[in-house]
């Protein structure tokens, strides 16, 4: 075909189709040169890391055993969900698929989607699963894995799941673990979503102990995220395992017997330092708890007035009522002159200026010596002595025998308690102290506050000659010396058998103790909640006294027979008084010890 001027139309037609031909592949050259020349090695880097990735090998937590070597913290197979939002091809697919896990299970949407979200947040890696849920129960996890096809995004991933064998016994010491916080992740850097940590307790306190560390395994998947195989590039170490000294039959025994009580029980070994029994009443399951409460589960454990959570061992600080006068009586061995034969009447108060300060007894003791002024519990005899004593003297002694500041146990939460001087009183309420405050400190009450565990400590003290030791909770420690009791021995061994009298001798305030073959010391103490009780509570039984106004019952008591000695403190929170309220525990608890049964374990 030709044109007017009789060119060769077609022949400039195909030219131009051959250079155009010849563009397109000199373009495809072009790409391919960059693609497999130029940016080779980046998008072979990329090709492998879609089909090869790397996952972490979880590694079982240490496993925690008590002095005889009994589990009471251990790890069994369990699995977590995860979400790989890589394998989700479709926008909102992974939301689609949690929704759907969420029905399976009968699971609150709203929670694993936070979780998701927050993995999101966190950067976790797309090709990385985000885990959502933890500890799953085995039905649960057939459920979704019969329907695994159905679920893109979603892996099931083996994850050692921790067990507490003993419940809500010892849960205060053990403690739970749980998800990382965001204070967490930034505290403990090796940490990721996913991951379990110590909450509370032991397991956070050496959370990095029994931990372990992490393993780590490369998978290789096809387009669909199916794998292909898998080799460990890491092995992971289990964490270390923690032996305590606590006895978990007697933390046993000891729970079931204050079973509907709150309150606390400390048995302690006096020339040792170790812990047999750390017990706080009300509870909390860790197995529970460490496996993840909902939110409904949460605030209806948090907001329960007894306040499971709160360790009352450790943590709670109470008026120590009478058994402070064991510290006003040693000042007074130090003080006063002959002090076995001062004496003074009871008539069953004591009046300061325009005040009346009662005592328990309402018709007196009349007239008390020392022996039994502690024997009989007198407030009066004491208010005199606090008053001969006074406040400075009181406060320097009672700081001295390590009330007043925290033990150094190995948990956390521990209180101080209160010990409350003149400088103190002017600078919190801009008041001068006065001599009422005194008579009240030199019977416990007032300002001051103790833990148990101090009670304890400072039982072992009189005990063993003197020594303050650290209490210890982890076996085969060293046993510390803090500091000692500013008595004399002399003075220590009358105040043990003053204390022997007290629980062996008519009109003694702890005969209930006493038990056929062990020698046993005790003083009781009766802590009131109010100031003054009102004239309709005088004199009426601990039963027809509303709950929340009953006096706190102490009872911190010693027993020996044979090589075998322990001390044993009790507090039952609004128990009324320290014979009755907590009396009968420590006796059980000290018959417990010292039984056949007991003592002929084969462990």
């Amino acid at each position: 075909m030709y044109n007017k001027n009789g060119e060769d139309i077609i022949s400039d037609r195909m030219k131009i189709i051959y250079i155009c031909i010849f563009i397109l592949f000199l373009l495809v050259i072009i790409r391919l040169w960059h693609l497999q020349i130029l940016k080779g090695s980046y998008y072979n880097l990329l090709s492998k890391k879609n089909r090869i990735r790397f996952e972490d090998i979880y590694t079982p937590r240490g496993i925690i055993y008590d002095r005889h070597l009994r589990i009471v913290a251990q790890n069994l197979p369990g699995y977590a969900i995860g979400i790989i939002r890589e394998d989700c091809y479709k926008e909102n697919q992974c939301e689609n698929s949690i929704k759907k896990v969420a029905y399976l299970i009968n699971r609150d949407t709203d929670e694993l989607m936070n979780m998701f979200n927050l993995g999101k947040k966190k950067g976790v890696k797309p090709f990385n699963p985000i885990i959502i849920l933890r500890d799953l129960s085995f039905e649960d996890i057939c459920k979704i894995d019969v329907r695994l096809s159905e679920l893109p995004g979603v892996v099931i991933i083996p994850h050692p799941m921790r067990v507490y064998p003993f419940g809500k016994i010892g849960a205060h010491v053990l403690g739970y673990v749980g998800e990382p916080s965001e204070k967490d992740l930034i505290k403990f850097p090796y940490l990721k979503l996913g991951d379990i940590v110590g909450k509370a307790g032991l397991e956070r306190v050496f959370e990095k102990d029994l931990r372990g560390i992490k393993g780590k395994k490369k998978l290789e998947v096809d387009a669909w995220g199916r794998i292909l195989s898998e080799k460990v590039i890491e092995r992971g170490r289990q964490g270390k395992p923690l032996r305590l000294t606590l006895d978990f039959d007697l933390e046993t025994y000891i729970y079931k017997r204050m079973k509907n009580k709150a309150g606390a029980c400390v048995v302690m070994e006096p020339f040792s330092g170790d812990i047999l029994a750390l017990v706080s009443v009300p509870s909390f399951d860790s197995t529970k708890l460490s496996k993840g409460l909902s939110k409904k589960e949460w605030i209806k454990l948090v907001s329960n007035k007894f306040h499971p959570l709160q360790n009352r061992a450790i943590s709670s600080a109470y008026p120590p009522g009478s058994v402070f006068k064991l510290v006003v009586a040693m000042l007074a061995m130090n003080k006063i002159k002959d002090i076995k034969r001062y004496r003074e009447y009871c008539p069953g108060f004591y009046k300061l200026g325009n005040r009346v300060f009662r005592c328990w007894k309402k018709w007196g003791h009349g007239w008390v010596n020392f022996k039994e002024a502690i024997k009989q519990s007198c407030d009066v005899y004491f208010y005199k002595l606090g008053e001969k004593l006074g406040i400075d003297g009181i406060a320097n002694f009672a700081k001295q025998c390590g009330l007043g500041k925290r033990t150094g146990i190995k948990l956390l939460g521990e209180s101080s308690g209160f010990i409350p001087t003149r400088e103190w009183k002017l600078k919190r309420f801009h008041v001068p102290w006065q001599k009422g405050e005194t008579l009240n400190v030199s019977i416990g009450q007032g300002y001051v506050l103790v833990t148990p565990i101090q009670i304890a400590r400072l039982i072992c003290s009189i005990v063993n000659g003197g020594k303050i030791l650290k209490p210890k909770i982890i076996y085969g420690e060293r046993t510390y010396l803090q500091g000692k009791l500013p008595v004399r021995q002399t003075y220590l061994n009358e105040l043990k058998k003053i204390m022997v009298a007290t629980v062996e001798e008519k009109h003694g305030t702890a005969t209930i103790l006493k038990t056929k073959g062990v020698v046993i010391g005790a003083k009781t103490g009766t802590a009131q909640v109010i100031s003054i009780k009102s004239d309709e509570d005088r004199g009426k039984d601990v039963e027809e006294i509303s709950y929340e106004k009953r006096d706190h019952a102490w009872m911190a008591s010693f027993a020996i027979k044979g090589n075998r000695c322990y001390v044993i403190v009790c507090l039952v929170e609004h128990g009324g008084h320290g014979a009755s309220g907590a009396g009968p525990i420590v006796r059980d608890v000290i018959r417990y010890l010292f039984s056949p049964k007991y003592n002929s374990r084969d462990y």
